[in-house]
């Protein structure tokens, strides 16, 4: 193994899915393919189109159940800032509603925020150096 290519969040619909993470969150659409009956949105940071979330609508009764508890009680991934501060106050201005934070504990500068679904996130500020 090499690289995280993407990681999988269930959607209801794409086009919301795709309004928040691109609006919202500053994703870019890296590829949007029609295959038959299925669609593959993927999403990146415009800086870093290597890794991302596939937006996989949810397919089954099972899967559309685990629509914003992919990961229950724990976050889904950790997003990474170099000015905490203003990442969360750009975010709080588009609409992105945080739990937590932000906050530091054992030297560590985080948020955690959810997606519309629920899905919980983590905004952690890099040390410098």
């Amino acid at each position: 193994m090499k690289t995280l290519g993407r990681m999988v969040i269930l959607v209801k619909d794409h086009e919301e899915a795709v309004a928040f993470y691109t609006k919202k969150l500053g994703f870019e659409v890296y590829a949007d393919i029609h295959a038959g009956q299925r669609r593959h949105v993927h999403v990146c940071f415009p800086n870093q189109p290597e890794v991302g979330i596939w937006l996989m609508k949810a397919e089954s009764a099972d899967q559309a159940d685990r629509i914003g508890r992919q990961t229950p009680g724990q976050p889904c991934a950790v997003l990474y800032s170099e000015s905490l501060g203003h990442d969360y106050g750009e975010l709080v201005s588009r609409g992105v509603e945080f739990t937590r934070g932000p906050k530091e504990e054992a030297g560590v500068r985080f948020a955690h925020f959810v997606d519309l679904y629920g899905n919980e996130f983590v905004l952690v500020e890099l040390e410098e150096g």
